[in-house]
């Protein structure tokens, strides 16, 4: 299993976060897409299928023009927040960047703030991170 930076992953990618996530702590996902849909998830632990309590989900889904967000916990997904458009678009190369910040994480896109998404589970029990398949991903770092 990988740890932070990873460059050129395969699809579907799980990386395990040693030290979690903390404070202010910045993971950037730098690709294109490839298909409608891809999914990013920080995740409680490793099991993608029944999934693991995932504090943070995003769905990027340019044919649909929004970018989803959600919580899974205790086997259920949470309300979706889906405002905001999508600014990533199929074939196109995308930048994003999420931010742990106190009240929620930060999401960026392509350099420009997109949205926040307010903590609905402890940042500090994410230890892993699931990207699907959709995209073509160029590198997974950590700040």
């Amino acid at each position: 299993m990988s740890q932070l930076p990873v460059y050129n992953p395969p699809s579907p990618f799980l990386a395990y976060l040693p030290a979690g996530l903390g404070l202010y702590r910045k993971i950037i996902i730098r690709g294109k897409m490839t298909q409608d849909q891809f999914n990013i998830n920080f995740q409680t632990g490793p099991n993608v299928n029944p999934r693991d309590d995932c504090p943070l989900h995003i769905s990027i889904r340019p044919k649909d023009q929004h970018i989803c967000r959600n919580t899974y916990q205790f086997k259920a997904w949470g309300i979706e927040e889906r405002h905001g458009g999508c600014p990533i678009q199929k074939k196109s190369y995308f930048d994003l960047q999420i931010t742990v910040k106190p009240d929620g994480y930060s999401i960026a896109v392509n350099g420009c703030h997109y949205c926040e998404f307010a903590h609905r589970q402890p940042y500090a029990a994410v230890r892993f991170i699931h990207l699907g398949p959709g995209a073509d991903v160029d590198a997974i770092l950590s700040e």
